[in-house]
């Protein structure tokens, strides 16, 4: 038992000598300020590193949608409002908008096509507006037969529009391409 009590005692005093030690050279203070200063570095090398890929990656994005619009260059001046929607798993993701759909529903996405590119139906509308579109979308990619569907839509000064949407399917390589026309009654 006296030899459990000093061994006891003799770590208190190593213990309170160790304490002295980083009251009296600051230690307490250093050793965090070392332990933040490292890994502050650590982080600002990571961050770097994350920068670069960040502005490699928008860099290609900016060519693939460049290569996008290169692509369906014969839509560019159709006057008639087109689109074009991948099929990614189970989502259809915006590709292509020609001039005439932008002057029409661009009031969506601020009249930056750029902007809706790589974004699926329920990021502008309404849930249920987009379970529409997106049933047709499946329908038109399993089926493979052209539709038309009519729909009201809201122009930018917030007129109700019935037009007919033909949409098509096409595919490139493994890709499922969806197209879509909008058919304006006035035209009709």
């Amino acid at each position: 038992m006296e030899a459990i009590e000093k061994e006891i005692q003799q770590k208190k005093k190593w213990h309170l000598l160790l304490l002295d030690v980083c009251k009296k050279y600051r230690l307490f203070t250093y050793i965090p300020i070392v332990f933040l200063s490292i890994s502050s570095f650590s982080l600002r090398n990571k961050n770097e590193v994350l920068v670069k890929r960040v502005v490699r990656l928008e860099t290609v994005n900016e060519a693939l949608v460049s290569n996008m619009i290169l692509y369906n260059r014969r839509f560019e001046t159709f006057p008639m409002p087109v689109f074009q929607k991948l099929k990614r798993s189970n989502q259809f993701i915006a590709q292509y908008f020609n001039p005439a759909y932008v002057n029409l529903l661009g009031h969506n996405f601020e009249y930056n096509r750029y902007k809706y590119i790589g974004k699926t139906d329920y990021d502008y509308y309404p849930k249920r507006v987009a379970d529409l579109y997106y049933n047709f979308d499946v329908s038109v990619a399993f089926t493979g037969f052209p539709m038309k569907i009519k729909v009201t839509i809201k122009d930018s000064s917030n007129t109700n529009l019935n037009v007919e949407v033909m949409k098509w399917r096409q595919i490139r390589e493994e890709d499922t391409l969806i197209y879509g026309m909008i058919i304006l009654e006035k035209l009709m």
